[in-house]
Parts: structure tokens; sequence; C-alpha cells
């Protein structure tokens, strides 16, 4: 009897001691508990570490995560303000901003974020629609607008968060922008036309800037040429006057060697190795060729 009894109560002390030890809880640092006391809940416990509680099932303690969560948003289709078909891929960052409020209407992540995939359709069908596809999708970079569209995206999304569900949203962003695949086709073919026009455009105006340059090239050449032709004509006229002055020096110290001199120059060129003159004898050529001096 006494050996059952120690048994008893050896027992007893365990499931004592085990019992009591449910009265001892500890919270992560990146955590935040609330004690629910015959499931109402407490005031929550943000310090880290040790805490009491009543032992079970007097009391209960949920924990909630405080670190920021990525909710990424499912390509969806909608319609911009100029009626264009549009798939548009958005992520959310988030965290638990409010636990009594998180804990009464979704309790864990995953209702959390299927009413943020609620919340954040409706934005993005407002906020898309309010807008036209150029300020999406632009050649010039100054016309996209993703800044501020990303902006009331949050401002639409982050007050009902956190007032209905305690989910405090910190950002939220179109990371990702494309056509529907049964409308991708068509729509590149219109780019490839708007780049064609583009592109016939440029040439149409490098034609035109061509035909400039080459019209003011012609005139400047023509310039030019007349320059050069003046000058010429300057120079020429200057070497056939120092060609007289000084044929008319040769004349005046020996005329005869030099009338004897021009005659043959006259002679060489109009006379070649094929050429048959018919002379008089009493020429002054046939004299010259006779006598080969004057």
């Amino acid at each position: 009897m006494r050996r059952r009894t120690k048994v008893l109560l050896l027992l007893l002390t365990a499931t004592l001691l085990i019992w009591a030890s449910t009265a001892v809880f500890i919270v992560g640092p990146t955590e935040t508990g609330i004690i629910t006391r015959f499931s109402r809940p407490l005031p929550a416990v943000c310090e880290p570490g040790p805490h009491l509680k009543f032992p079970w099932p007097v009391d209960e303690v949920l924990r909630f995560d405080q670190k920021l969560l990525v909710f990424d948003h499912a390509p969806t289709e909608f319609l911009t303000q100029d009626k264009k078909n549009v798939l548009v891929d958005s992520y959310a960052v988030w965290k638990i901003g409010d636990e009594h409020t998180f804990l009464a209407t979704v309790r864990n992540r995953e209702a959390a974020e299927a009413r943020l995939l609620d919340m954040m359709t409706a934005a993005l069908g407002e906020v898309v629609g309010s807008y036209p596809l150029a300020s999406f999708i632009n050649t010039e970079p100054g016309k996209v607008r993703l800044r501020e569209i990303n902006e009331k995206l949050l401002h639409a999304c982050a007050g009902a968060a956190k007032d209905n569900y305690g989910i405090e949203i910190k950002d939220v962003r179109i990371n990702a922008f494309n056509f529907p695949p049964q409308n991708l086709a068509s729509v590149i073919k219109r780019m490839q036309a708007e780049r064609d026009r583009i592109a016939t455009r440029y040439r149409a105006q490098g034609d035109e800037e061509a035909l400039k340059i080459e019209a003011q090239t012609e005139k400047e050449r023509r310039k030019i040429l007349a320059e050069a032709q003046r000058r010429a004509k300057e120079i020429k006229g200057d070497a056939e006057a120092e060609a007289i002055r000084i044929y008319g020096s040769a004349y005046d110290r020996d005329p005869e060697f030099y009338r004897f001199l021009r005659t043959l120059e006259a002679y060489d060129k109009i006379i070649d190795p094929g050429t048959t003159i018919i002379l008089r004898s009493d020429s002054e050529l046939w004299r010259m060729l006779e006598k080969g001096a004057p």
C-alpha cells in the first residue's frame, strides 16, 4: 500500500508540474503574443522573452509574426481608360498592424491574403481604368506614370486593410505589365505599323535634310570653282603679261633671232611626222629648211 501511495504521489506531482509548466510561455523577437482567457483576448504581449499566464485550459497563447510579408497578386486582366485590355502583375508588402482586429477577422495569413486579393483586385480595376495605356508603356520615359499609379494603389488599399482586418500595408506595386495572349498578336502588328510610320517620317526628314545639305554643298562648290576660275584668270593674265614683257625684251635685244624662234614654234605646232607640206622655193620655211638658219 505504501508503495502504491508513493507511485500515486509521484504521478500526481508530475502531473501538477506539467500542468504548472503551461503557465510559462515565450514570445520570440519577431512575434507578438495574445493571451485568450476562456477564448476572450487580453492585451497583446509585445516584449520578447518568457512570460506567465494561468495554466491551461484557462489561458491560451496565440502568436503572430511581425515580419514583413509579401503577397504576390496573380496576373489579372483589366481595362485601361482608353479601352485597352492589359494583363497586370502586382504585389503587396504587409504586416500585422493590429493583432486584436486581425484575430477577430482573419486569424491567419491565408485568410488575410484572401482579403488582400479582393482589395487589390478592386483597387487595380479602379486605378488602371483611370489611366490610358500610354501612362503604363511609353517610348518617352517622362510620360510613364507608374510611381503615381503605385501611390494611388497603396492609398486605395491601406486604409481599408488596417481598419477592417488589422493589416498594415507598407507598399503596393505593379511589377509586370503585358497584353493578354489573345490580343498580343494584334498589338504587336499595331506597334510594328507605328514603328514603320515613324521610320518613314524619319527617312523623309533625312532625305529632306540630305537635299538641303547637297544644295548647300553644290552652292559652295560653285562658289569655290568661280573663285578658283577668277583667280586662275588673274594668274594667267599676269603670266601672259609677263610673257609678253619677256618676249618684248627678247625682241628688243635681237629681233632677227626672236623672229626665228617664233617661226620655229609656229612650225612645231603645225607640222608633225605625218604632215606633207608643199612649199614654194622662195618661201621663208623652205629657205630655213634648206639652209638651217635665217
